[in-house]
């Protein structure tokens, strides 16, 4: 098993320690992946409505951003890893109910993916959509933790 896909199992199992931008943000964990997608659910947080009663698009931002980044890390080597150049969030309609999230690479490259996440809301409706670019390194350019491990 390759260090990506024990790390995506992981995730999913909710075993091991998140980063602490997920616990500070609240982001949920992936309900499942397979290569070059995951899927999952965010229940409804009010704490995150801005004055206008709808979930903060910034939010919905870092939403995306973690979804992308996830399914980015489902196509990835060892030798690999990887950060977003470019992310960019359609929203088509306000936030008040939970959704569903899906995200798939659209392509990959050898220094580049491009990477695509959807969120449906409660009514099957599309609320908005990501689009992400990713830049693939090698993992020795990696910038790890204060302990220096692997992301």
């Amino acid at each position: 098993m390759t260090f990506w896909a024990k790390f995506l199992d992981d995730v999913v199992a909710g075993v091991g320690t998140p980063p602490p931008m997920v616990l500070a943000l609240k982001l949920p964990r992936i309900a499942g992946w397979e290569p070059g997608r995951v899927w999952g659910d965010w229940e409804l947080d009010k704490d995150m409505f801005h004055a206008g009663g709808s979930v903060f698009g910034g939010y919905l931002a870092a939403l995306a951003d973690s979804f992308t980044g996830l399914a980015m890390s489902s196509v990835l080597t060892d030798e690999e890893f990887f950060t977003t150049s470019d992310l960019r969030v359609a929203y088509f309609r306000p936030v008040t109910t939970d959704l569903h999230i899906v995200a798939e690479v659209l392509n990959r490259g050898r220094r580049q993916a491009h990477v695509e996440a959807t969120f449906v809301d409660d009514r099957d409706k599309v609320a908005c959509k990501a689009t992400a670019t990713q830049v693939i390194l090698p993992m020795s350019e990696a910038q790890g933790g204060s302990n220096g491990e692997k992301a």
